[in-house]
């Protein structure tokens, strides 16, 4: 029993990676000229012109955060125009590849901003040593960069299932972002200074995990549970009614 346990999770993983490869083939083929443009220029914004203005300031752990959620913004659009605008086969499989093939590349894209932020910070303030945040504060960016995009992919893949166009898909992702800026505007602006101040106190090297791991954790849960959802929304409409009638 366990050898079979062991050779099905061998053939999922295996047709997952087959239908991610595949995917990415898609990504990469209807990429257009324009969207790698936006992409690149993302790269000059966030990588160098807001470390050039903020400067050393840029290595602070609540801009770091900030930046952590920046992927989200990358994944959310191309699950949208994916997953609205086609269906993959196998239709489970397929539908799982359209959304984390985005997460992926998203993922990746935020690394080389973050990447380029670091180089360019000390690049126009070198001492003669690298400068970066503490090692807990760079770990703790990434996993909340990692879950917060899948949730993201996850929850947009799972509202393009339920429009016609790709651009209702991409107007619903937008909206659901909007909300989500609103409340972190209304967090900056309006929440308790002693609030603000038991938060900020937490986000330290020897306490950030304390408050990312478990958000981290919930929103991973909430992502695979939602993409698993979506696959199993996908199938049946492949499969179609249970009962035909001419």
């Amino acid at each position: 029993m366990p050898a079979l346990s062991a050779s099905a999770v061998l053939r999922y993983a295996a047709m997952t990676a087959k239908a991610i490869e595949t995917e990415f083939q898609h990504f990469f083929s209807g990429m257009s000229l324009i969207g790698w443009i936006g992409h690149f220029l993302a790269i000059a914004f966030f990588g160098v012109a807001v470390p050039l203005k903020q400067g050393l300031d840029f290595l602070d752990v609540m801009l770091l955060l900030a930046y952590a959620c920046l992927p989200c913004l990358f994944a959310a659009p191309l699950v949208a125009e994916s997953v609205a605008s086609r269906k993959a086969q196998p239709p489970a499989d397929g539908y799982q590849a359209q959304v984390i093939t985005p997460f992926l590349f998203a993922t990746l894209w935020n690394a080389l901003i973050l990447g380029s932020g670091f180089f360019t910070v000390n690049a126009v303030n070198w001492h003669g040593r690298v400068i970066l945040p503490p090692a807990s504060v760079l770990v703790n960016v990434g996993i909340l960069s990692l879950a917060a995009t899948l949730f993201a992919a996850a929850v947009t893949g799972w509202l393009s299932l339920n429009v016609a166009t790709p651009s209702l898909a991409k107007a619903h992702s937008r909206r659901l972002f909007l909300l989500l800026l609103v409340l972190v505007l209304m967090w900056v602006r309006l929440a308790p200074n002693t609030w603000k101040r038991v938060v900020e106190n937490r986000l330290i090297p020897g306490e950030i995990s304390f408050v990312v791991l478990p958000v981290a954790l919930l929103l991973t849960a909430l992502g695979v549970l939602i993409i698993r959802a979506g696959a199993r929304r996908r199938a049946e409409d492949a499969e179609g009614p249970l009962l035909k009638l001419d």
